[in-house]
């Protein structure tokens, strides 16, 4: 029985180097390209690729990922876990009845500002005219109503024609005169 001058450990009569280190006792060398055999026990054990640090990191990488799309599409998934349990109950869903996939915005509803005061009018004229409303919309079509007649911008009431619509009055043409029609408080 031999052993190793540099690992201390013993060398089996049948080995020529040490099985530890590389080691021949017959040159009292080094083997220059030496490679450790593998003990019976360590030889069906395979070496992890990834340490387990980066195990554990990745899967709470993935745990996360999960979670936030989960939490994203829950509508989606919440659908679909539904048509899933339906289908393994057995239980049928009318197609009516279910909801559709993609639906229409809503518009936007904008708030006009309506004033329904009596108008001065212009006692000249002659004329019955009383403005009893000012629907006005600054970014759509605003509206007039007069003598219950409801008149949009260039729109004709009798021989008067709407020039514009403001918050508080009314731009009017009549026989070519330019008047101005006010909200009264």
């Amino acid at each position: 029985m031999k052993i190793c001058r540099f690992c201390e450990k013993v060398i089996g009569d049948q080995d020529e180097i040490c099985g530890n280190c590389g080691y021949n006792p017959q040159t009292d060398t080094m083997t220059a390209a030496f490679v450790k055999k593998e003990s019976k026990k360590d030889s069906g054990r395979k070496e992890g690729i990834l340490s387990p640090g980066v195990k554990t990191f990745v899967i709470w990488g993935m745990a996360v990922v999960i979670f936030s799309l989960g939490i994203k599409y829950q509508g989606k998934l919440g659908d679909i876990l539904w048509k899933v349990k339906n289908t393994i109950l057995g239980n049928r869903v009318a197609k009516s009845s279910q909801v559709p996939e993609k639906t229409k915005p809503i518009k936007a509803i904008r708030l006009i500002d309506v004033r329904s005061y009596k108008a001065s009018v212009d006692k000249t004229a002659g004329k019955n005219r009383r403005i009893e409303g000012i629907f006005y919309d600054p970014q759509g079509k605003s509206y007039v109503m007069i003598n219950g007649q409801l008149i949009s911008e260039k729109g004709n009431f009798g021989n008067m024609v709407i020039e514009k619509i403001n918050r508080n009055s009314v731009e009017v043409v009549e026989d070519g005169n330019h008047q101005v029609l006010t909200v009264n408080k």
